[in-house]
């Protein structure tokens, strides 16, 4: 377990997931939550965790973000090319945002454990209903895209 959580460290999306996890200094917390998640997630799916991340980053992909831009005194909707760091930072931002509409009364590991179980089995998950509803966000005002510039 502990060759797992060194060889991951260093990735840019265990970070985020790190940042979305630490609130007022509580950095053991979220690291002992975070790497009870990615503990269990790989003794069910026997995946190591950077695979893991791998595959979560994949599924929940995007390449398109819709802003709003004010445009004499209307507000549009302008799809946007975003870069991978801001990729990454919407695929844990859609995680944590599935797991907050859960209401179910389980902890935060059991609950981020399940997500990215369903998420990885290709089930139709809360976290992939947002990044559909971000692409065809931008396919609909598509129209727009020549306000961008």
């Amino acid at each position: 377990m502990f060759d797992k959580k060194l060889s991951c460290e260093n990735k840019t999306l265990y970070k985020k997931f790190l940042g979305f996890l630490i609130k007022k200094g509580g950095r053991v917390t979220a690291k002992r939550i975070l790497d009870k998640v990615f503990f269990s997630v790989s003794k069910i799916t026997g995946f190591s965790i950077d695979i893991l991340l791998i595959k979560l980053f994949i599924k929940l992909n995007s390449f398109v973000e819709v802003k709003k831009i004010r445009i004499r005194k209307r507000i549009l909707f302008v799809p946007f090319s975003i870069n991978l760091k801001r990729r990454s930072y919407l695929v844990v931002k859609w995680l944590f945002e599935a797991i907050s509409k859960d209401k179910k009364r389980s902890s935060l590991s059991t609950r981020l454990a399940q997500e990215i179980l369903l998420v990885l089995s290709s089930n139709l998950s809360g976290s992939k209903k947002l990044r559909d509803i971000n692409i065809a966000h931008a396919i609909a005002n598509r129209s727009n895209i020549h306000y961008r510039w």
